[in-house]
C-alpha cells in the first residue's frame, strides 16, 4: 500500500508532466516548421537569383546577335555556344531571315518594305499587303493605308529618283481614298490591297492612318529580298536545369521619312 504524504497529488503531476510534453511538441512543430520555412525561401531567393542570371547571359546573346553585320551565307545562322565572363551559364542565338514583313504599324508611322538588293535586282510584279484586325466599318474603324513607291533609274545621270502615291481604303470614308485594288483580306485580316509594282521600284514605305494596324506584307510571287531578322537567344545553366529564352525582331534600317506627303503644283501656290 503507497503511501502518499499530506498535500501530494499525484493525479496533478501526472497532468503537469502531459503539458509540458505537449508544450514541447507544439514548439518542436513550430521550430520544424519555420526551419522548413527558412529552407524553402532560402532556395526560392537561390533559384531566382539562377534564373536572373540566366536570363541576362540570354540578353547578352541578343546584344551580340544585334551587333553582327548579319551577313552570313544561308537562311539561318546558330551561334556557337558562349559563356560570359565570370558567369556558370552557355548562350547559344540563332538569327533566321524573313523575306515578308509582317507586324503592328502605329497610325502615322511609316514602314518601310525593301523591294530590291543585290541579290535581288528587280522589284516583285506586285506586292499584297493584307491589314487590319478590325474587320467591321459599323462598329470599328479599320485604318486606311498611305502607301509611298520610291523608283530610282540608277541608268539616268544624276540618277533619277521619283515618288508616286498610292491610297488604299477599308472603309468608305469622305476622304476621296480609293478602293481600287482592296478585296477581302487573307490569314485573318479584314482586307487586301494588291500594289502593282514597276521595273525601277526600290523600296515603299506603307502608313497607317484613322487607327494603328497589323499587317503583313508579301509578294504574289517570287521572293523579296530580307525584311527583317528574327533573333533567338537561349541560356542554361551549366550546374543546374535553369533555363530562359530571348526573342527579337531587328528590322533593316529604314530611309528618312521624307516625301511621306508631297503638295505639288505647276503654278503658283496662293495660301
Amino acid at each position: 500500500m503507497e503511501y502518499f504524504p499530506p498535500g501530494h497529488d499525484s493525479g496533478q503531476s501526472g497532468q503537469i508532466g502531459i503539458i509540458v510534453v505537449l508544450i514541447m511538441v507544439v514548439l518542436l512543430t513550430i521550430g520544424l516548421s519555420l526551419a522548413s520555412r527558412t529552407t524553402k525561401e532560402v532556395a526560392l531567393s537561390t533559384q531566382e537569383e539562377e534564373s536572373t542570371r540566366v536570363f541576362n547571359a540570354a540578353e547578352v546573346g541578343v546584344e551580340q546577335a544585334l551587333s553582327s553585320d548579319l551577313s552570313f551565307a544561308g537562311d539561318v545562322f546558330t551561334s556557337s555556344p558562349i559563356t560570359p565572363a565570370g558567369s556558370n551559364t552557355t548562350v547559344t542565338y540563332t538569327i533566321n531571315k524573313q523575306y515578308q514583313l509582317e507586324m503592328q504599324v502605329f497610325q502615322g508611322v511609316s514602314s518601310m518594305i525593301q523591294l530590291t538588293d543585290a541579290a535581288h535586282p528587280t522589284p516583285p510584279s506586285s506586292l499584297l499587303v493584307d491589314w487590319s484586325l478590325e474587320n467591321s466599318c459599323a462598329t470599328q474603324s479599320p485604318a486606311s493605308l498611305l502607301v509611298s513607291v520610291y523608283s530610282i533609274n540608277k541608268a539616268a545621270s544624276p540618277p533619277d529618283v521619283k515618288v508616286r502615291y498610292e491610297t488604299y481604303e477599308a472603309c468608305s470614308r469622305p476622304n476621296n481614298f480609293s478602293t481600287t485594288g482592296v478585296g477581302a483580306g487573307q490569314n485573318g485580316y479584314f482586307k487586301r490591297a494588291t500594289i502593282a509594282l514597276a521595273a525601277n521600284d526600290n523600296f515603299i514605305r506603307i502608313k497607317p492612318v484613322y487607327n494603328d494596324t497589323k499587317m503583313l506584307v508579301q509578294p504574289s510571287s517570287g521572293q523579296m529580298p530580307v525584311q527583317s531578322y528574327a533573333i533567338r537567344s537561349s541560356g542554361s545553366n551549366n550546374a543546374g536545369n535553369e533555363n530562359r529564352n530571348v526573342q527579337v525582331v531587328r528590322s533593316l534600317p529604314t530611309a528618312p521619312s521624307i516625301l511621306d506627303y508631297v503638295l505639288f503644283s505647276g503654278n503658283t501656290i496662293v495660301k
